[in-house]
C-alpha cells in the first residue's frame, strides 16, 4: 500500500492545526533584511515583518526555497517510509519554488516525486494542499490525486483588497504621486490571479465598495459548492468582519475556512488586507 506525503511551501498559508491534523510538510521561503536571513513562518512571524515594513523605506526582500532543502526533505520522507510524495508550490510565474522542486525531484531520479505549480498564492496554494490531504484520507491513489489537483488549479481564484498604497510605493509598484494621489481619492486596489500571474482586478473609493467588488467577482465566476471556500486577511479584523456577513447574506455561503495571510504576501501589501479564495465552477 502506498504511503503518501505532502509537501507545500510557507506561502501556502495554511493554518497551523490543519498543518499538523494531516502531517502536512511546509517548507519555508527566506525572507531577508538588513543582512539577516529569517525562515518564513519559523522565526519571523506577521507582527515581526510589519514592524519591519514600518521601520523605514527599506522592504524586506522574500526568496524561493532552493533546490536542496527540497532535495534533503523529500529524501528524509523516503527514509521515514513514504513511497509517494505529492509537493504543491506557489505560481511557477511568480517565484522558482516550484522549479527547485522539480530539479530536486530530477537530482533524486526518481518518479515518484509528483510536483504540482498551484498556479495560484497564498491560500489558493494551501487549498490544493488541503484536497490532497483528504484525498489521501479517503484511499485514493496518488495519480488520482495528482489528476484532480491539476484540474482544480485553473478553476482556483484568489482576490483581494488592499487597504494601504504605501507598500505597494515601497515596494516600487506605484510611484509616490500615484500613491499621495490614491491615498488622497482613498483608492482601494483589488489585485487578482489571472493566468498564474497577479493583476488588478479593479480600483474602488473605500473599502466598502472593494469587498462589495469581490462579492461581485465570486458571483461573476460562479464557486464551486463542493469545494473548500476560504477568506482571510493581514490584520484588518473589522473588514473582515463586515466581509463575513457579506459572504454569508449575499453569496449564501457560512461554511468557509478562516486564513491568517502570511508573511510572503504580506511583504508586498502590508497590513490592511482582506481576501477571498474560491474554486470557479
Amino acid at each position: 500500500m502506498n504511503k503518501i506525503a505532502i509537501v507545500t511551501d510557507s506561502t501556502s498559508d495554511i493554518p497551523k492545526e490543519l498543518v499538523n491534523r494531516y502531517n502536512i510538510r511546509v517548507i519555508p521561503l527566506t525572507i531577508t533584511y538588513k543582512d539577516k536571513t529569517y525562515y518564513d513562518g519559523v522565526d519571523l512571524k506577521i507582527d515581526d515583518l510589519l514592524r519591519m515594513l514600518d521601520e523605514g523605506e527599506e522592504l524586506p526582500k522574500t526568496s524561493q526555497v532552493n533546490p536542496a532543502r527540497f532535495y534533503e526533505e523529500y529524501k528524509r520522507l523516503f527514509d521515514e517510509g513514504y513511497n509517494k510524495i505529492i509537493s504543491i508550490h506557489l505560481s511557477s510565474n511568480l517565484s522558482g519554488t516550484y522549479q527547485s522542486a522539480i530539479i530536486a525531484k530530477n537530482m533524486l531520479e526518481t518518479d515518484d516525486i509528483y510536483v504540482v505549480d498551484s498556479r495560484t498564492v497564498s491560500f489558493g496554494t494551501g487549498m490544493l494542499a488541503l484536497k490532497a490531504a483528504k484525498m489521501i484520507e479517503e484511499g485514493k491513489d496518488v495519480e488520482e490525486i495528482y489528476n484532480t489537483l491539476n484540474i482544480l488549479a485553473p478553476k482556483s481564484r484568489v482576490a483581494y483588497a488592499l487597504d494601504k498604497l504605501e507598500y505597494l510605493k515601497k515596494g516600487g509598484r506605484l510611484s509616490g504621486t500615484q500613491a499621495a494621489i490614491g491615498t488622497l481619492l482613498n483608492i482601494k486596489p483589488i489585485i487578482y490571479i489571472t493566468d498564474g500571474s497577479h493583476a488588478i482586478l479593479d480600483k474602488t473609493r473605500g473599502m466598502k465598495k472593494a469587498l462589495s467588488r469581490m462579492i461581485k467577482y465570486v458571483q461573476d465566476e460562479g464557486f464551486d459548492e463542493n469545494e473548500l471556500f476560504a477568506i482571510g486577511t493581514v490584520k484588518d479584523y473589522e473588514n473582515l468582519e463586515e466581509f463575513k456577513e457579506m459572504v454569508k447574506n449575499e453569496l449564501g455561503v457560512d461554511n468557509y475556512l478562516l486564513a491568517e495571510v502570511g508573511t510572503v504576501v504580506a511583504t508586498y501589501s502590508g497590513p490592511g488586507v482582506v481576501g477571498i479564495w474560491f474554486y470557479a465552477k
